[in-house]
């Protein structure tokens, strides 16, 4: 009868274990999805400056302009962003311009020409039009852009469809449908490291789904051009049965007595339950910030507003480098990422305290700033411009850039959401850039209501 007792109490445990990993893979599977949409969201975004622009409708949809293609979109993106492949559609979804980067020509995705690639993103482009179709509000529009992973002889790349579409409207599209970007970004190294490094997780593989064994955690993220599903799967985490099969001469001793066993699974339990909740929290922040500056993304951005607007007057802040192309252009990307970073700490430095810092994606930055009138808010932005003029000692170079400041306060009595204080931010941004270097220009809840009115 002490031996059944003692046998029992053994298994105590254990009878958890399977639960609490199941669960542990569970979340980490949703994070893991999370986490690429995010990634997926803000290369998507930083395609809007390309996209979102009167001029794009006019050079490349009222009148084709080559040249102008040539040296606006497909040089422009190839030379300051991790595009190495653009491709323009007309509204016949025809391919009418192409250009891609030299030095990933012979590459297996690329090597296949601009008409196959363009192939392999008709679902994208469907997807596109298919929004295109239906009714959006007026302002400055909000991107319309698909993306895949698709893989070929192992050679990944993220390929995205994107709308072209005016911002100030003093160029609209001949017919119901405009332009549309098709873009290539390949993903440095093979994609298990880049995927595993970035999610943090063990032993990344990619292959086929019929391959992958029944107990490692897995995420469905690519296509063959066969279309053939490729699955992310990882070694899952099974911190509980880490701990007990660590901790089991232990609880051989110790599930000799009754109250010893009963202590021992709550303190297995305690450490598993620890162990899961820090590599979630590893995986949300990941999912919640910048992987290059470590700032909060676009995905923290409505949350924080909500958590801040109760904290009114607040000041809602866009802001876009000046000059950051020409680094991009004279020194690669290399130099714009290290440029990025030490922006990133300047305005981490200069803000208060209580204000939140985004990278919204690209060279375009945000910041929240409670508790401050619009005065106020527009004299700190003017300082955060001097501070980002002054010079940026590089690896390779020492260069100079600026910043446009676009600013909307959020007052008492404003019911705005955060994505229409943002658009009014960010039309005052586009004013700024108009006026040239550094300038900070503000969009008030007085101005919108007298356009409301």
């Amino acid at each position: 009868m002490t031996a059944i007792v003692i046998a029992g109490l053994a298994a105590i445990p254990s009878l958890g274990v399977a639960r609490l990993d199941a669960e542990s893979r569970q979340r980490q599977e949703t994070l893991v999805k999370r986490n690429i949409a995010v990634w997926t969201s803000d290369l998507e975004f930083a395609l809007t400056a390309w996209t979102i622009w009167d001029e794009s409708i006019a050079k490349l949809d009222n009148t084709f302009d080559p040249e102008w293609a040539d040296r606006n979109i497909g040089q422009s993106l190839i030379g300051t962003s991790r595009t190495r492949f653009a491709a323009i559609l007309n509204a016949d979804d025809a391919l009418i311009y192409s250009r891609t980067a030299d030095e990933i020509k012979d590459r297996a995705f690329f090597a296949r020409g601009p008409q196959v690639i363009v192939d392999d993103a008709r679902v994208l482009v469907e997807q596109v039009r298919s929004a295109e179709a239906k009714s959006r509000p007026t302002g400055i529009p909000s991107p319309i852009a698909f993306s895949k992973v698709e893989v070929v002889d192992n050679d990944a790349v993220m390929l995205t469809a994107s709308l072209f579409q005016s911002d100030f409207h003093t160029s609209v599209p001949r017919s119901s449908r405009a332009p549309v970007l098709v873009s290539a970004v390949p993903i440095a190294g093979s994609l298990p490291e880049f995927l595993g490094n970035r999610f943090v997780l063990d032993d990344p593989t990619v292959g086929p789904l019929g391959t992958v064994a029944s107990d490692r955690a897995r995420v469905e993220i690519a296509t063959r051009p066969d279309g053939q599903t490729e699955v992310l799967s990882w070694r899952s985490p099974t911190p509980a049965k880490d701990l007990l099969r660590q901790s089991l001469p232990l609880a051989i001793v110790v599930t000799v007595v009754l109250v010893a066993g009963g202590l021992f699974s709550l303190r297995l339990s305690r450490k598993a339950i620890s162990s899961i909740l820090e590599s979630e929290q590893r995986m949300r922040h990941a999912a919640t910030h910048d992987f290059l500056t470590g700032l909060a993304n676009r995905a923290l951005l409505a949350p924080e507003f909500e958590r801040l607007r109760s904290q009114c007057p607040m000041t809602v802040v866009c802001i876009d480098l000046d000059g950051f192309k020409s680094v991009n252009d004279g020194h690669g990307h290399a130099a714009g990422d290290e440029l990025l970073q030490q922006v990133a700490q300047r305005l981490g430095g200069g803000c208060k305290e209580d204000d939140v810092v985004f990278r919204l994606g690209g060279d375009e930055f945000a910041v929240l700033m409670p508790n401050i009138p619009l005065l106020d808010a527009d004299w700190h932005c003017r300082r955060l411009s001097w501070i980002l003029s002054q010079p940026y000692l590089l690896s390779a170079a020492k260069v100079v850039i600026g910043a446009s400041f676009g600013i909307a306060d959020v007052t008492n009595a404003s019911r705005e959401s955060c994505e229409e204080v943002l658009r009014r931010a960010d039309r005052a941004l586009y004013e700024a850039k108009a006026s040239g270097r550094g300038a900070v220009v503000a969009s008030t809840t007085y101005e919108l209501s007298v356009a409301v009115g």
